[in-house]
């Protein structure tokens, strides 16, 4: 299979993904984002997050939900409500990206002083081309917003921080193992369509219950949100390993 065939955007990658076993159970339900697809996911699910496609960086990222006899949709600080739900979809018509935006099954996620955040787990291959799992960050959103994204002010804190009022130590500790695992797994599905890829990173929701779900798998992952942590041994780990698949690239 040839990795450069392939240019799939959320969607494709859901549609790619939920066809292993080891990983599918993992994966929010993503759907396109049409007005039947939305109502029937509604009545499953209590929240939806209608992305753009091949959008990055948190822009573009609305969380909708029913809201009485109506409908609310709330991206970055701004709300809005509709009194139909066909007022809602034709919302997202007017927006950029051609509008091909994707449905997916909004996540409750655990929150930190009242803000929620999610994991981005980094996963780089090593010198024999194995991918591994080489740095992992919480990204707490800043207050009143829905996304987490360095880009769009989500803040970098050490995952032992994050979690720290739901886990003790030594539980704490083996789940951040449990989600780097998951992380590299994911990867490792992935790179089956981007064999070319050194690195992925991999956004990893946990909900009330500690169950991890992946979001999203970035195949340009920035590296940067692990130079705003305090201790750098992480980053330092993962310019060694991208600086080793420069020079893998050159031979």
């Amino acid at each position: 299979m040839k990795s450069v065939s392939y240019k799939y955007g959320k969607y494709g990658k859901y549609q790619f993904m939920r066809k292993y076993s080891e990983i599918a159970g993992y994966l929010p339900e993503t759907r396109w984002a049409t007005k039947s697809n939305i109502q029937d996911m509604l009545n499953k699910y209590s929240s939806l997050y209608v992305k753009p496609d091949k959008g990055t960086g948190g822009h573009g990222i609305y969380k909708i939900a029913k809201s009485g006899r109506g409908y609310v949709s709330k991206s970055g600080t701004v709300t809005r409500r509709f009194a139909s739900l066909g007022a809602l979809c034709r919302s997202f018509r007017k927006l950029p990206h051609n509008g091909k935006y994707v449905a997916q099954r909004g996540i409750g996620l655990l929150k930190h002083n009242h803000r929620p955040f999610d994991i981005r787990v980094m996963v780089q291959k090593d010198k024999r081309g194995r991918l591994k799992a080489t740095g992992i960050v919480g990204r707490l959103a800043r207050p009143g917003k829905i996304v987490t994204n360095f880009h769009s002010g989500g803040k970098p804190l050490p995952v032992e921080t994050l979690l720290s009022s739901y886990l003790r130590d030594q539980n704490r500790a083996k789940y951040i193992k449990e989600l780097e695992a998951l992380g590299q797994r994911a990867s490792e599905v992935l790179q089956k369509c981007y064999r070319s890829k050194p690195a992925f990173g991999v956004d990893i929701a946990i909900d009330s219950r500690m169950k991890p779900w992946v979001l999203e798998i970035n195949t340009k992952p920035d590296k940067s949100i692990f130079n705003a942590l305090r201790d750098k041994t992480m980053y330092r780990r993962i310019l060694r390993y991208a600086g080793a698949a420069r020079k893998r690239a050159r031979r």
